[in-house]
């Protein structure tokens, strides 16, 4: 055992939600400052994280940029923009997150220790648990936050990944519209029966954008397949007009109802392994962020299961009515306020507001996949 040194608390993972829980950790007030242990898996791969807010951001410094003018595309080409102030759509690279924490943050703080390694097993040793990881070492500490989740029980619960495949894109004329973000453009032809796609595009300034591929599908397909739809799609928006590429990003982002632990056997579940990922769009970053406040607050981690159930027939139609998904986002999008579609996907909205949401969708749709979910769960 490394010295016999027992941390107040070793998060294992150094993601976002476990960078999150580490701030949080360290911004509450403490009579003594807490000797904090971060298990560091080193994955620093390329990501993108938006999220909507229309109080004073978090992490407001690291936001790169915002948007008040969202948009949506449906299969007919049909553009539905609107203003959503005083929201704003905001960005984040895990980039500059990243930097920020290990550069700045954590070195400032001298009770945060980080390990380089994975975290093999974790075993209760009377008031302590010891964390052994694969290169042999044990740590010791009194509380754990795991962000590790079973694969095979998440597999098997039938869930769908969210692939994405972008390009960060310059280009020598004024392409974008600076001010608008994307969201969903479905007027690229759907042409595979087994999964959905669509494009959306992040516009940093009027020549230089993220133009992302996403695909929701229960199995993953060649780097090769992402990048033939991504060309197609820059040939349809942008054309001749030539670009120079800055750099790619790509991953999946697991998406499921399946019913995650909060806690098992005394260890809390942060990140995916909480169920912070919402399984019907893939947001996570701002659910971590609360997610991470209730544990150090100690409030009531549970979110309200009427959401689950709205997340469970969304994924219902995203896996098995792939033709139908893109049209029941156009009716969303065309008959509701997008302030009110960012409330209720921020699950914020009320009983009253979803109801008014669901009569203006494919009721039919709705009810096959209603029936569908009731004779699943028996």
């Amino acid at each position: 055992m490394k010295d016999k040194e027992i941390f107040d608390m070793a998060i294992i993972g150094a993601g976002a939600a476990g960078l999150q829980l580490l701030y949080e950790l360290t911004q509450a007030p403490a009579i003594d400052p807490l000797k904090i242990l971060v298990i560091d898996s080193g994955d620093r791969s390329e990501k993108t994280w938006c999220f909507w807010q229309n109080n004073p951001p978090i992490y407001s410094h690291l936001i790169e940029k915002k948007w008040n003018h969202l948009a949506f595309v449906g299969a007919d080409g049909t553009e539905i923009k609107s203003c959503v102030e005083p929201i704003h759509y905001q960005y984040i690279s895990s980039e500059k997150f990243y930097s920020y924490f290990f550069s700045e943050y954590i070195p400032k703080n001298p009770g945060i220790t980080v390990v380089a390694g994975l975290a093999k097993e974790v075993v209760q040793e009377d008031e302590n648990f010891s964390i052994l990881l694969a290169s042999g070492e044990a740590y010791l500490t009194k509380k754990v936050a795991d962000s590790r989740f079973n694969q095979e029980d998440w597999q098997n619960s039938g869930g769908l990944y969210q692939h994405f495949y972008g390009k960060f894109i310059r280009t020598d004329t004024p392409t974008f519209d600076e001010n608008k973000a994307t969201l969903m453009d479905f007027s690229l032809r759907q042409k595979h029966e087994h999964f959905t796609c669509f494009h959306y595009i992040l516009p940093f300034s009027k020549t230089h954008a993220l133009v992302e591929t996403t695909v929701f599908s229960t199995k993953k397909y060649e780097l090769a397949y992402y990048q033939e739809l991504w060309e197609e799609y820059r040939e349809t928006k942008l054309g001749a007009i030539p670009y120079a590429l800055e750099k790619e990003e790509m991953g999946s982002i697991p998406m499921s109802d399946y019913v995650f632990l909060l806690e098992s056997e005394g260890i809390l579940k942060i990140g995916t392994a909480a169920g912070q990922v919402k399984a019907s769009t893939g947001y996570a970053f701002t659910r971590m962020n609360q997610d991470a406040k209730n544990i150090v607050s100690n409030s009531v981690r549970k979110r309200p299961g009427r959401f689950r159930f709205y997340d469970r027939l969304l994924l219902s139609i995203i896996k098995t009515d792939t033709k139908q998904f893109p049209e029941v986002m156009k009716r969303l999008f065309h008959s509701v306020p997008m302030p009110q579609i960012l409330m209720f996907l921020d699950e914020k909205s009320t009983l009253a507001q979803e109801i008014q949401i669901f009569c203006r969708l494919p009721i039919r749709l709705f009810l096959t996949h209603l029936w569908k979910s009731f004779t699943r769960s028996k």
